[in-house]
């Protein structure tokens, strides 16, 4: 009986071993989106308007709004208004963009007198900007203008500087 036993657990235990996986297989599927290209479009540049300088360094904030707010030794001059820059964005219809703006120290208005650093730049399309249903965005941009100190008179004016747009 003793064998029988032994010779029981012995087959069970080969047979339990021939019946273990070894490899299984599984299949999956891959996909894709391609989203329609993002454009971003000029529709205006950005203008400070006319500035009155003094003998203390100021600012002109421009909002995103076409608003100016002078600060410091700065006063605005009518009638030139501010303009801020302004964007329109084409693209698949309800995706959210990210817009980058130039740095600080990256963006100078230069004339016939000292450089005048432009920073703080700002735009108006909020924390996360969408395109429509329809695919499209607009936005403004505005920044702020340091004025010096006794500035001399005349146009200043930047050279070309970036704004980017890209997917989510």
């Amino acid at each position: 009986m003793k064998k029988i036993l032994a010779f029981t657990i012995i087959l069970f235990a080969f047979a339990a071993g021939t019946f273990a996986q070894s490899t299984d297989t599984e299949q999956t599927t891959a996909t894709a989106t391609i989203v329609g290209p993002l454009a971003l479009t000029k529709v205006s540049d950005m203008d400070f308007g006319t500035i009155a300088a003094s003998t203390v360094a100021g600012t002109v904030i421009l909002g995103t709004d076409n608003t100016r707010t002078p600060g410091g030794g700065a006063t605005l001059v009518p009638p030139a208004a501010g303009v801020a820059a302004s964007f329109t964005v084409t693209g698949e219809a309800s995706r959210a963009f990210a817009i980058t703006l130039p740095g600080n120290g990256t963006v100078t208005l230069t004339g016939a007198g000292s450089p005048m650093a432009c920073d703080d730049f700002q735009h108006s399309a909020g924390a996360t900007p969408t395109l429509d249903g329809g695919g499209a965005a607009a936005f403004t941009v505005g920044a702020t203008l340091s004025v010096g100190a006794s500035q001399t008179s005349g146009t200043y004016t930047s050279a070309n500087f970036d704004v980017t747009i890209s997917y989510n």
